[in-house]
């Protein structure tokens, strides 16, 4: 049985009905058996971690004060302008489908303008909407709407998606999602995903449940034929294969869907504590000398990210791979390089980390999308998007360092990702 209203086991029902006893004293006039099913299925059935985890929300609901968010909450203009993502349609069973052009956020631009809290408070009502819109979709139909399509498209996703601060705030909302908004997700197609997608998945993936994997499609060169097959044409935006547009004929219906796109400078905060944060080493680069870290790289797909800041004076920043002399594989170097400094030392906080995807995250993506990546020319033309990223960075950090420095990390730009069918 699917353990949905109408579609009940003897046993499932019996437990539905000691569940509603035993919440009694929380128990509110929406708590319907649609709803109280839901944290049952969440749970297997099982009444006492059933129950758990609705007392659980009800503390997290109070102490947030997520019933008064909408009214409360003013958001602020940077996060609706320019987050991505909005609600727009249903899919072809009528449930409401949610578009985010992920790859098209300004991460860097939107971490120097909010506070996570404010992030995550927008995040919540989106998944507040979302249940309304459950319910409103539920009385429009005369039957019930539980599920969400989640379209997201990665196209442009790159390293500054990668960012510690970026990740962070992302495992939060999802443990937010995963405790708080059982069995909203019907299916989330991931379309254009780039190369590194199997370490962005890593990061994350210790924090879906196993329902939520089963929900994920990777979907492969034919994504807007599988779209297609979920959701009607007249209500998919022209932009991803459909034939919706807005009033004034946008393919991308921005009345309803946020693109994103690049934050002016005005929305940044007066402070720039917002653009470095978590858990950072501290040193003190001495005047005339460098500050040079080492990092083996044995596996291929490995990602390395980093976040510094420097207080009060500027240090020059490098990234650059070097081949081993000993064993298989190659050593990316990071050097903070205050040797141009002859007076002044630099305290510095950083926190640099190199992410290497499990075997078992491959395996596990591989197996959801069987034509992950096999346009080769396209992807080869992601890369040296991806590259020119950190090439810029690097050329941002090291405009006055010597030429010999700034050729060790070209030469690594240049060796990053162009082997396509060593990396493959």
């Amino acid at each position: 049985m699917s353990g949905r209203v109408g579609n009940l086991s003897p046993q499932q029902q019996e437990a539905l009905d000691k569940f509603r006893i035993n919440i009694k004293d929380v128990l509110q006039p929406h708590m319907d058996d649609i709803f109280l099913l839901k944290w049952l299925r969440a749970r297997s059935f099982n009444l006492a971690k059933a129950e758990e985890m609705l007392r659980l929300n009800q503390e997290f609901r109070k102490k947030l004060n997520v019933d008064n968010l909408k009214k409360e909450f003013k958001v602020p203009e940077v996060l609706s302008k320019y987050f991505t993502g909005g609600l727009f349609s249903w899919d072809k069973e009528g449930c409401p489908v949610f578009y985010d052009p992920f790859g098209l956020l300004d991460v860097k631009g939107m971490l120097q303008s909010v506070q996570c809290s404010d992030i995550i408070k927008f995040k919540l009502l989106i998944l507040e909407e979302i249940w309304e819109e459950f319910r409103a979709q539920s009385e429009k139909l005369g039957r019930p709407v539980e599920g969400l399509t989640l379209v997201i498209d990665l196209d442009q996703f790159g390293m500054r998606h990668m960012s510690k601060q970026a990740i962070d705030i992302d495992i939060q909302i999802l443990k937010i999602f995963e405790a708080n908004y059982p069995e909203t997700l019907k299916a989330a197609m991931i379309i254009r995903a780039p190369r590194l997608f199997p370490v962005l998945y890593s990061l994350v993936r210790p924090f879906l449940s196993e329902d939520t994997k089963s929900k994920l499609y990777v979907c492969g060169n034919d994504w807007k034929e599988l779209l297609l097959q979920k959701i009607d044409a007249h209500y998919l935006p022209a932009y991803w294969g459909g034939t919706a547009t807005d009033a004034d004929g946008d393919p991308k219906c921005r009345s309803k869907i946020c693109f994103g796109g690049s934050i002016p400078k005005s929305y940044y905060s007066t402070s720039d504590e917002t653009s470095v944060t978590g858990n950072l080493t501290t040193v003190t680069v001495q005047s005339g000398s460098c500050l040079t870290l080492e990092y083996d790289v044995l596996v291929p797909n490995c990602i390395i990210r980093w976040q510094f800041k420097s207080d009060h004076h500027d240090i020059k920043f490098g990234v650059y791979m070097r081949k081993r002399t000993k064993n298989s594989g190659k050593q990316d170097v990071v050097k903070f390089d205050n040797s141009y400094s002859w007076m002044t030392s630099k305290k510095l906080r950083y926190n640099i980390e190199l992410i290497i995807p499990s075997k078992e995250t491959f395996q596990e993506v591989r197996g959801a999308a069987k034509e992950f990546n096999t346009d080769q020319s396209q992807d080869k033309e992601r890369s040296q998007e991806s590259f020119q990223e950190v090439k810029g960075a690097a050329k941002e950090f090291n405009t006055d360092q010597s030429q010999e420095t700034f050729q060790e990390v070209k030469g690594a730009a240049k060796e990053f990702n162009t082997d396509q069918s060593q990396d493959k």
